[in-house]
């Protein structure tokens, strides 16, 4: 740990620790960049930790057409039987695409009562335990047209959407909105994973989360 103490700014690893954390945003938000960085600092606290990826990236890559009504459910299966994959005995885990997502495209492009968005919205709400915290990117990195191949517009509304389906399922979230060598280690520290020795230190509003 000496060698990286440089890089970790005076904090400790905490005992015992047990974390699944969900990575959600809109396309080109920064959500990969996030998590890696997450991943990079929980390895150099020596923790087990591991990143589910996100399945709608292969999809992207194969040319896969979203535009299927059964997208969303077939994309949720999926990315469930990849994260089933990953040990329970991790430390942390980091998901970058949890299954509450699937619940946010289907309200995003179907109305509220199309029978998709109802069944997504359920399978959300049995999946929501999954995860220890939920933590939204926003615009980290410059707009880049990614994935469905949404604008800025629309992924500023999906960003929005995003946060409207959270509290629909009354879970509690942290909104990021910039990101630098900082912000994994304040994360970390926010859910518990590291402390500092001086209390004093702590910074009661994390510089760049929207809390």
């Amino acid at each position: 740990m000496n060698s990286f103490s440089h890089l970790t700014e005076g904090y400790k690893s905490n005992k015992q620790v047990s974390l699944r954390l969900a990575i959600l945003g809109a396309p080109s938000a920064g959500k990969s960049t996030l998590a890696a960085g997450l991943l990079y600092f929980s390895k150099l606290f020596f923790f087990k930790a591991d990143a589910v990826p996100e399945v709608a990236k292969w999809h992207y890559y194969k040319g896969t057409d979203f535009t299927h009504q059964d997208f969303e459910e077939r994309k949720f299966n999926e990315q469930k039987e990849l994260e089933d994959i990953y040990p329970n005995k991790r430390d942390i885990l980091i998901c970058e695409a949890p299954l509450v997502i699937s619940a946010v495209y289907a309200s995003f492009y179907y109305d509220d009562e199309h029978p998709l968005t109802k069944k997504m919205l359920e399978l959300a709400r049995q999946s929501k335990h999954r995860y220890t915290h939920y933590i939204v990117s926003r615009k980290l990195v410059q707009f880049e047209t990614f994935g469905r191949n949404e604008n800025e517009e629309q992924c500023e509304a999906l960003h929005l959407r995003t946060l409207q389906v959270l509290e629909k399922l009354g879970l509690n979230y942290i909104v990021v909105n910039r990101y630098d060598e900082h912000i994994p280690l304040q994360i970390l520290s926010m859910v518990g994973a590291i402390h500092k020795y001086n209390s004093d230190v702590i910074e009661t509003q994390p510089r760049g989360l929207d809390l």
